[in-house]
């Protein structure tokens, strides 16, 4: 059995399925994933995206789920990305670097081998004032900061990151300019598997790992699946988890 921790938000939403087939086809043994993801996901907030609220990754139960499962033989394989969405939510660096140092402290308790995703500073640091306020306002309206502070707080927590991957010794990884468009927070469509493929590959422990394109018709059955815990229109709901088992062993847990 190999154990996955998958840590952020909507990028790897939008790319979960090229995640969980990626990973089925690289190990020979059952994978158990458990991620905890979402459009807006927070890692120290309860986020909110329309009229679905989720908990704050630090605080979610993919922590209490592993900690009842048994050992595998094996090292868990983590993976942090997406460690941007609480500048947008008004969090200074310091705080949010505090909340991922968190995470790391609970994964590596587990002795897991852990990749950090850092900030896709390259093209960050290309945008704008105006297609910086552009991309805020469709992404999370209301009022924000400027982007010169913005901009200096994005460099401070890429920087952030990097210590924290040196530290906890983790692998790191950057995320190229070319992967984004206009949309400087979401990787190309198209380029998703070349991403993830990336990502998945940077632990020392594991081979190259191919993700391919999957279909929106292959990807909704991933995308349908619930959390163990959202709000909905103000009502706070359950999903018995693991989300989905195969009869191989493989199963897929989210918070």
């Amino acid at each position: 059995m190999q154990r996955v921790i998958v840590l952020g938000a909507s990028n790897v939403t939008l790319g979960f399925p090229l995640i969980v087939e990626g990973l089925r086809q690289a190990f020979d043994d059952p994978v158990q994933l458990f991620a905890a993801h979402g459009h807006g996901r927070s890692y120290g907030l309860r986020s909110r995206v329309l009229v679905r609220r989720l908990p704050a990754i630090r605080e979610c139960g993919l922590w209490d789920a592993i900690a009842q499962q048994p050992p595998t033989q094996g090292r868990p394989l983590a993976l942090l990305t997406d460690v941007g969405n609480d500048l947008l939510f008004g969090v200074n660096p310091d705080v949010l670097l505090s909340w991922v140092e968190q995470c790391l402290v609970r994964l590596r308790e587990m002795n897991a081998s852990t990749t950090i995703v850092t900030l896709p500073l390259e093209r960050i640091l290309r945008l704008s004032a105006a297609r910086y306020h552009a991309t805020r306002m469709v992404f999370f309206p209301g009022p924000g900061r400027d982007w010169p502070t913005m901009r200096q707080m994005t460099i401070d927590v890429d920087a952030g990151l990097r210590e924290l991957a040196e530290r906890f010794q983790s692998q790191l990884v950057s995320p190229r300019g070319e992967w984004y468009g206009f949309d400087p927070i979401h990787v190309l469509r198209r380029l998703r598997p070349v991403a993830w493929s990336e990502y998945l590959s940077a632990w020392p422990e594991v081979e190259k790992v191919n993700v391919t394109a999957r279909s929106t018709r292959q990807s909704l059955p991933w995308w349908r699946l619930a959390p163990a815990e959202r709000d909905l229109w103000g009502s706070t709901r359950f999903s018995r988890q693991p989300a989905w088992t195969h009869e191989s062993g493989s199963s897929v847990w989210l918070f």
